[in-house]
Order: structure tokens, then sequence, then C-alpha cells
């Protein structure tokens, strides 16, 4: 579960959110929609504790993993390299099999790869990290129909499994996977 209570974030003068108060329950999807500039980063960076909330708080009863669409890759790893830096114990293959990253691309270095592979490598590393509560920003942003697939997949998976998600976008298509919806 995570939850906002009268959250608000200013940067200056000027307000991003003011008054936001949800909450989201285990095996639920709220889908963050709003036009770029809306402020559904911020609220996704706030959520994780990256940005101190101006006013409000926020509650979680488990860690949070956040994956996003400005998070970078270190150029020179690999896929697999990144995986492994994460957990060293785990199994990278089978977190970059569930992201739909196909073979040949798991030893390339990041800087190689296309910005929708770059995005399930990102992915990967989100779900790997077992988190029950799973913030994306623009996690379909520069994927094809097939990645899209992945990441409603994975997103289905963590909801049925009892997980949160709180993704955020402007793509009217990842609505589907909402059990809410807050429009910033």
């Amino acid at each position: 579960m995570i939850r906002a209570e009268n959250l608000g974030k200013r940067f200056q003068a000027a307000w991003v959110f003011r008054g936001l108060t949800f909450e989201v329950l285990a095996g639920q999807c709220l889908v963050v929609m709003g036009r770029n500039g809306a402020g559904k980063s911020t609220l996704l960076k706030t959520l994780s504790g990256l940005i101190v909330p101006t006013e409000g708080k926020v509650e979680a009863n488990s860690a949070i993993a956040h994956s996003a669409l400005d998070q970078a890759t270190y150029s020179d790893l690999s896929p697999r390299e990144h995986l492994r830096f994460f957990d060293q114990f785990g199994d990278p293959e089978a977190w970059l099999r569930q992201v739909g990253l196909e073979e040949p691309a798991w030893d390339r270095p990041c800087s190689n790869l296309s910005t929708g592979m770059r995005a399930r490598v990102k992915l990967a590393i989100a779900l790997q990290s077992r988190r029950k509560i799973l913030l994306l920003d623009e996690p379909s942003a520069g994927i094809d129909e097939a990645g899209r697939s992945v990441f409603a997949s994975a997103i289905e998976q963590v909801v049925s499994n009892e997980g949160v998600v709180i993704l955020a976008t402007n793509d009217h298509q990842d609505r589907r996977l909402a059990t809410h919806e807050l429009e910033l």
C-alpha cells in the first residue's frame, strides 16, 4: 500500500501539484495521466522519496522500486551486467527474458541499444528488485507494440501478485492497465 495525504510540491513560487490525496492498495494499478509538464514525473519522484514534498506526506508499507524515462543506464555495461550489478546472486537471464529482451542484446553495451531496449533493461532492474511497490514513469515511451505487450504483461503480473503499480503516462493506451486513474 502507498498513500499520499494532502501532497503538494512547489518549485519557487509555482505549484506543480497541490492537495493530492489517494491510496493504492495491494493488487491495484494507479495510472497517472497528464500532458507533458503536468507534474507526473515530479509526483513519482516525490512518492519514491527522491524529492521532498513541499506539503503533505507519503506513507508506504513496503520498499519502492522506481523506473523512469530519464533514468540513465551505464553506457559501457551490458543488460546482463546491469542486472548482476544490482543483484549478484540472481538470474539476470530470467529477468531479461521476462521483459522480452532477446539474447543477442544481453551482452551488448547499453550505448548500442535502442531506446526501447534500454527501457526494457530499466524495467528488468525494477522487477528484479522484487519490491512490492513499483513506480513506472513513461515506461512505454519509445517502444513498439511488442514492447507494449511485454510491459503490460509485467505490470499485470506485479498486480496479480498483490503488488502496487503507479504508472505515469500521457499514452491513453496505458489506461487499460488501471484499476484507478488520476489526472494531473
